[in-house]
């Protein structure tokens, strides 16, 4: 203990000492690369999963997060008492060719049952989700391609549906009132509608499509923890598609370029953590007499590598907790931040997005990596001069000193 108390007095003198020129702006130099490392690293991986959360939210609003169908009544009851599993509701599916006054768009067609509505509350809400329920042939459309084909509330929607015949498939032309639009700011604003199941079964559409049952997670990323469980109960003859089966390979796109987009970032910790090295050699050069008079008056090699390491990792540890700090307030405040740099030089980085401001999340386990890859990046650095510094010789450095 008295050896540790011994270390830390001697490296907190070198550490405040302004004695020692390059060496002392060298660690500066660190301890400045540091902070924006961590800085940056920070506010990049925060906004990133903003965006990755905004993004998810959208899109799993209006997707099923599973889909089955069953030959008759499903387990609901057994199914629903999965921890994990919110509702399993009607859902006919398919694909159609909508036309309006200005054109005509390829769409995906959902068809929910009248007593669900309300379960989409992300889609269909306010008069669009009452005039969906009062008004028999009525549609919903996603904001986007409403706007694409020209069409308003209470227009015809003409929509082309492959349906099989005796001589193969056939197109069949049905018609629907405009009950409103949703707006997710996601890709289904462009490509999605809803109508009432009740309909498409009136009108003999059911085997245009895949009429089944859909399921809804308190948590969409559980999918593919609850996927055998919910197999188990379904049977081993009944095929659930997932969400992750359609835009799987989107969010692991995204999750992949958030590992790259990290592994860059680290570069300019490693980048800080090699200034700590040379500010360190500097210094355990410019104290070789000192690191011989200590050693010739009984001080062990761990003292000696304790008072360098303990001098080194200090500016390691204040630069991570202050780009750790700055970079959380700046990432809580990064709408701000971002808007306030946009007025600068006049030109806005989300135009042309769904997006209509800079989201951020911090996530507690990327803040424990950054801070676990930052120290252990400036552990390695400080190390080697520590303990070149224990190895000096005493006769040799007080006779070059």
């Amino acid at each position: 203990m008295a050896q540790v108390r011994t270390a830390l007095w001697i490296a907190r003198r070198y550490l405040l000492a302004r004695s020692h020129g390059y060496a002392t702006f060298i660690n500066w130099v660190s301890f400045v690369g540091l902070v924006l490392g961590v800085l940056i690293l920070t506010v990049v991986l925060s906004i990133m999963n903003g965006f990755d959360r905004e993004m998810t939210g959208r899109i799993l609003s209006a997707v099923p997060h599973g889909f089955f169908q069953y030959r008759d009544d499903p387990p609901i009851t057994e199914l629903q008492g999965i921890d994990g599993v919110g509702s399993v509701t009607r859902l006919f599916q398919a694909e159609a060719m909508a036309t309006g006054y200005s054109g005509v768009a390829f769409i995906g067609l959902a068809a929910v049952d009248i007593a669900d509505a309300h379960r989409l509350p992300g889609v269909l809400s306010g008069q669009a989700l009452e005039n969906l329920v009062s008004t028999p042939g009525s549609i919903v459309l996603g904001a986007a391609l409403a706007r694409d084909l020209r069409l308003g509330a209470g227009d015809t929607v003409r929509l082309m549906i492959p349906v099989a015949s005796s001589g193969g498939v056939r197109a069949r032309i049905e018609r629907f009132t405009l009950a409103g639009t949703f707006e997710l700011g996601a890709q289904p604003d462009a490509a999605l509608a809803i109508a009432r199941r009740e309909d498409i079964v009136e009108r003999g559409l059911a085997d245009a499509g895949l009429d089944g049952w859909r399921l809804q997670l308190t948590d969409p990323l559980d999918a593919s923890r609850l996927a055998d469980r919910i197999s188990a109960v379904l049977g081993s003859g009944v095929a659930v598609r997932f969400w992750t089966d359609e835009y799987g390979e989107l969010f692991r796109a995204v999750r992949i370029e958030k590992a790259i987009m990290f592994a860059l970032l680290a570069l300019i910790v490693a980048i800080a953590s090699l200034n700590i090295v040379s500010g360190q050699a500097m210094l355990v050069n410019h104290k070789r007499g000192d690191i011989a008079m200590l050693a010739t008056m009984g001080a062990s090699r761990r003292l000696l590598v304790g008072v360098f390491f303990l001098q080194g990792f200090s500016v390691a540890v204040l630069g991570v907790m202050v780009g750790l700090a700055v970079g959380i307030v700046v990432a809580a405040k990064a709408n701000a931040v971002v808007t306030f740099f946009e007025g600068l030089v006049g030109a806005s980085v989300i135009e042309g997005t769904y997006f209509d401001r800079i989201h951020s999340h911090l996530v507690w386990p990327d803040i424990l990596a950054i801070v676990g890859v930052s120290l252990g990046l400036s552990l390695v650095a400080v190390l080697r001069p520590a303990f070149k510094a224990a190895a000096e010789n005493p006769a040799e450095a007080l006779h070059s000193s």
